[in-house]
């Protein structure tokens, strides 16, 4: 009897050890968690190529999977047994640590930042057209204002708490469902004025070789728009053009890239920035064994560096990233702080 106890306890943990060791297999891949706040097309198709990347360099089975929104993307974090890993928003991630702790007592790992054009942050960007009148963000007083959602950090948590904070009184909002939707809805004048991600004018290569980049405190479309005739530019008011014209990089980007609204530059502009807002990046479930994080974070720093994974990356439909930087999730605990999320006890 106690040689049949024996051989049953060990059938069973080996059982165990073998379920554990499934983990990364066809039979139960990694799963690599998508929202969808950019272009959904782009996202959906784009997610299985940087997962099959990834399965290549590591061995690991990992398989992509776009949530519907935001709120799922944050359920799939918390409810997940170790096998979870992902490119969650700012405001995403930080629902999604929040809430992981409140079912787990443990929190996820963030060992990955992503960099558009080299910087780890970025800015929510307050968005006009041109001929509204609109010149300050004090102008803002009485105007309709669009946003992507209520959970997006960029189109609004930032700004509302900017509004607030000015006692700025608006005159209506509507939720327009993502970023490029805000976009459109400013281009057809729906809003006064949207809210999204900005990400600094880039200098072209002959400049940036020669030192030159966007610093805060710049002009917000430095070497795209001259608002009078400048002398040193050789161009009259308006879109600046030729050689030493920078590169749009922020909202506008992809309306541009897709030539959907080849006029945007002319019809939208920017009269404000939030302050800094951490960017976003690669986190990791609780439990998520070390070896094959480590492998994944290895992989992505592989893949985004290379000509290929860079385009795939770096594309405006999918997440405009360039390339990641190491960090921890203490990055965020400033920013945690200025919204009076709880900072983790590390």
């Amino acid at each position: 009897m106690r040689r049949i106890l024996a051989l049953t306890l060990i059938a069973v943990l080996a059982l165990s050890v073998i379920g554990f060791a499934q983990a990364g297999t066809k039979a139960n891949p990694y799963r690599l968690i998508l929202v969808p706040s950019t272009d959904v097309a782009v996202i959906a198709a784009t997610g299985p190529v940087i997962a099959a990347a990834l399965t290549e360099i590591t061995g690991l089975e990992i398989e992509a999977f776009m949530t519907p929104d935001t709120a799922a993307a944050i359920s799939e974090y918390s409810t997940a047994e170790g096998d979870v890993f992902g490119f969650l928003s700012t405001a995403a991630y930080l629902a999604a640590v929040t809430e992981t702790y409140e079912v787990t007592g443990e929190y996820c790992e963030f060992p990955l930042i992503s960099t558009r054009n080299g910087y780890i942050g970025y800015w929510a960007g307050y968005y006009v057209r041109r001929d509204s009148g609109i010149t300050s963000f004090a102008d803002l007083e009485g105007k309709v204002w669009g946003y992507a959602g209520a959970t997006s950090t960029s189109g609004f948590k930032v700004p509302s708490a900017e509004l607030q904070l000015a006692g700025i009184t608006l005159g209506g909002t509507l939720e327009t469902g993502s970023h490029d939707a805000s976009l459109v809805a400013l281009y057809n004048g729906d809003v006064d004025f949207i809210t999204s991600y900005f990400s600094p004018p880039q200098a072209p290569v002959v400049l940036r070789q020669m030192g030159f980049r966007w610093e805060e405190g710049d002009d917000l479309e430095l070497g795209i728009w001259n608002s009078a005739p400048a002398l040193e530019w050789g161009e009259t008011e308006g879109r600046i053009t030729g050689d030493l014209a920078w590169y749009v990089k922020d909202l506008r980007e992809g309306a541009l890239l897709k030539g959907t609204y080849p006029d945007v530059i002319e019809a939208i502009t920017i009269v404000s920035l939030s302050s800094v807002i951490p960017n976003d990046g690669v986190s990791f479930v609780p439990g998520f064994p070390a070896d094959d994080q480590a492998a994944i974070v290895a992989a992505i720093k592989q893949y985004i560096a290379s000509p290929e994974g860079n385009a795939v990356f770096r594309d405006p439909g999918f997440y405009a990233w360039d390339g990641v930087q190491d960090t921890t999730d203490a990055i965020y605990d400033v920013y945690r702080m200025a919204k009076g999320i709880p900072v983790p006890e590390r």
